[in-house]
């Protein structure tokens, strides 16, 4: 049991903190939402008028990749990552609600 307190104790700690940073960097963004709705807006119609080219092969290949990975881990890999999904969450309210 001790040998895995360890890792489990530093997915909480690295999922805490990378949450915590991720809520202060949304909170930040969020002051700016208007303009990057206004820009995404902007890329979105440009490329439905042909004017500017997205190539999403590489971002279909990601997913790929990804799905292919994840199914052949099955539910051990949403299972061992339960602790760090958790302190993540945590960690988001936390730095969020903080300034």
């Amino acid at each position: 049991m001790e040998e895995m307190l360890a890792p489990v104790l530093f997915m909480l700690l690295v999922g805490g903190l990378s949450g915590y940073f991720s809520g202060k960097v949304v909170k930040r963004i969020s002051g700016m939402a208007l303009m990057i709705g206004i820009i995404a807006a902007s890329l979105i119609i440009l490329v439905y008028a042909g004017t500017f080219n997205v190539n999403l092969d590489p971002i279909n290949a990601s997913v790929a990749n990804f799905l292919s990975v994840l199914t052949a881990l099955g539910v051990v890999a949403m299972v061992s990552s339960v602790p760090f999904v958790a302190s993540f969450i945590a960690g988001i309210f936390i730095g969020y609600r903080r300034y």
